[in-house]
């Protein structure tokens, strides 16, 4: 499964081994203007999908090889956070108490009303734009701090702590000079003309663990 990407269709992606469950569904949903892809079975999914936002996954929960839980499992192991609905014809209760703990937003049970789906969807793609936009904001803050050098990030949690020179010298464990050198640098290519926006940058962004990491990637 390749990347996501961001447009403005709604999108859904259907797993399922019923080929008539697929057809239906792909019939019936793309009649009312969401963009639908269909897969036989989570392998093929992870082999060629390519994930566009905001996406929904409408998963069988009976499936053979990897099921739905199997799957849901392994979306969250690599991180693809996407909604997922499941639809089953039967399943275990164990199941069904193990996707709702996964995250699982809704579990309807074959055969279903169209316009109970449509609601469940539509609450989906609502909460999957709504974190896409969060997710793509945080990623483009994150990003300009990409222009700094590593004693400059060091320098910026110091600032975003509130230091003084004295307390960032003692800090850092450079001089004077030095610390007026890393805050003007900070300051100017994160292009804040004020202490206040560059704190106002750190609120919005929840940097602290983030850099933190990354310091320790680039060091």
């Amino acid at each position: 499964m390749s990347a996501s990407k961001i447009n403005h269709r709604k999108h859904l992606y259907i797993i399922d081994d019923d080929s008539s469950v697929r057809a239906a569904l792909t019939r019936a949903l793309g009649h009312l203007g969401y963009d639908v892809q269909q897969f036989e079975g989570a392998k093929i999914f992870f082999e060629k999908a390519v994930l566009f936002r905001p996406a929904v996954l409408l998963i069988d929960m009976r499936m053979p090889g990897i099921n739905g839980v199997q799957m849901q499992a392994t979306l969250e192991e690599k991180g693809w956070r996407v909604p997922v609905i499941f639809i089953s014809g039967e399943s275990t209760v164990q199941q069904s108490i193990t996707a709702m703990k996964q995250g699982a937003l809704d579990f309807l049970v074959k055969p279903f009303d169209l316009n109970k789906l449509v609601e469940v969807i539509e609450n989906a793609i609502e909460i999957d734009a709504r974190q896409t936009h969060k997710l793509s904001r945080q990623q483009d803050l994150r990003r300009r701090l990409e222009v700094l050098k590593p004693r400059e990030l060091e320098a910026y949690l110091c600032l975003t702590k509130g230091y003084s020179y004295n307390e960032m010298m003692y800090s850092l464990g450079i001089s004077l000079p030095t610390a007026k050198q890393y805050r003007a640098a900070v300051m100017r290519k994160l292009k804040f003309s004020t202490l206040a926006e560059l704190l106002e940058f750190d609120r919005e962004l929840q940097v602290h663990e983030l850099v933190d990491r990354d310091l320790a990637n680039r060091s």
